[in-house]
């Protein structure tokens, strides 16, 4: 019945059971629409703010974290829209820690959605998290987002980071130059930092393959 109550009948109706239903009728109610469309999700969410519902909002907000890869690129399009853009970015937030292949299909609905700034941002935060997550993550992106995700890692994390991130995609001739070209990319002193990091760690600092045209010297 949450799917097709307009937002502000909605929250009369969480209004008075609140007060006069259930105990917790009224977070389930908030809860049910985030099963909905996203647009009304986000609607909804907006009303419930406005009418000072607090605790009704804060579960309909939580219910939102978990909706599917293929909805999230309109959800997040449905928050702007309400003007709540603060919430998607804490929704790209908290989808940055799923599981690889999950976060993979976030990446790619997204860039299909036309939201290649929100993709950036996820693989942003997903950077940040323990090493071999990261190439685990790595692994099951098309190339695009791959080489986004290692500019990420190489650019945030220490050189001791890139080291150990290197040596667990050494098997992959894509992934692996791309730390490579990525660590060539930075400024002089992290560059010589994250070469000498793979020096010690016993790994090559050439490319395996050349799959551009430039060839770069080493530092």
């Amino acid at each position: 019945m949450a799917l097709t109550i307009a937002p502000a009948d909605l929250v009369g109706l969480a209004t008075l059971l609140r007060s006069e239903g259930p105990t917790g009728s009224s977070t389930y109610l908030a809860r049910s629409v985030a099963l909905g469309a996203p647009e009304h999700a986000a609607a909804t969410l907006a009303e419930l703010r406005r009418e000072g519902l607090v605790e009704e909002a804060a579960d309909l907000f939580h219910a939102l974290w978990t909706v599917s890869a293929q909805t999230f690129p309109a959800l997040l399009a449905a928050l702007e829209q309400s003007g709540q853009s603060a919430d998607g970015q804490t929704l790209l937030w908290e989808r940055a820690s799923a599981p690889a292949d999950e976060l993979s299909e976030l990446t790619r609905n997204l860039r299909a959605s036309g939201r290649s700034g929100d993709a950036r941002h996820l693989l942003r935060q997903a950077a940040g998290r323990p090493v071999g997550e990261v190439a685990a993550i790595a692994a099951v992106l098309d190339e695009e987002s791959a080489t986004e995700l290692v500019g990420e890692l190489v650019r945030m994390r220490s050189a001791d980071d890139v080291g150990q991130f290197a040596a667990a995609v050494r098997d992959s001739v894509e992934l692996y130059n791309a730390v490579l070209f990525a660590a060539d990319d930075l400024e002089e002193g992290r560059a010589r930092s994250a070469f000498a990091a793979l020096r010690t760690a016993g790994l090559p600092t050439e490319l395996a393959l050349r799959p551009r045209s430039k060839s770069r010297q080493r530092r």
